[in-house]
């Protein structure tokens, strides 16, 4: 036995020391990551066109809430304190252009809910009403906000 597990770690070593091309190695490059994140990437380029592209220097936020969430609308303000930027019944959306930097928002039930932003981007925050009455916001992506989208369509 121990001289079969010897010899298997030379070969292991060999192969190691190979160039790659001499390993025989197939990389993949179609597989499911990869077709995922391809799609994902023209979801948020189709998103974008739809919605615009943040400014140049600042950054752009899409607050949305799903049509299938329960209650009234979810008040969405600047943490620091001021009037609610939207009030979001389901199936909305709200987009807000904003600098670059450190910035926090909140509901009325949730206190500040934080986002560094970097110029030229643009972020995704779902408003969740459960089912008890509480709100949320929680960070999200542009295929999220499709999905959301068709489904309010329908």
């Amino acid at each position: 036995m121990r001289k079969f597990l010897a010899s298997s770690a030379f070969a292991m070593l060999v192969a190691a020391s190979l160039p790659l091309a001499a390993q025989n190695v197939k990389i993949e490059r179609e597989g499911e990551a990869f077709k995922e994140a391809t799609q994902q990437a023209l979801t948020a380029e189709a998103v974008e066109d739809a919605i615009g592209k943040a400014p140049s220097g600042k950054s752009q936020i899409v607050f949305f809430r799903s049509a299938s969430s329960p209650g009234d609308a979810v008040s969405v303000r600047d943490a620091a304190g001021g009037d609610p930027l939207v009030s979001l019944d389901p199936g909305m959306y709200f987009v807000v252009t904003t600098a670059a930097g450190s910035h926090s928002y909140a509901t009325t039930d949730t206190g500040p809910f934080p986002m560094d932003l970097e110029p030229g981007r643009t972020y995704y925050v779902q408003t969740v009403r459960n089912k008890k009455g509480s709100t949320q916001l929680l960070r999200s992506s542009a295929d999220k906000f499709q999905r959301a989208a068709n489904a309010t369509t329908k």
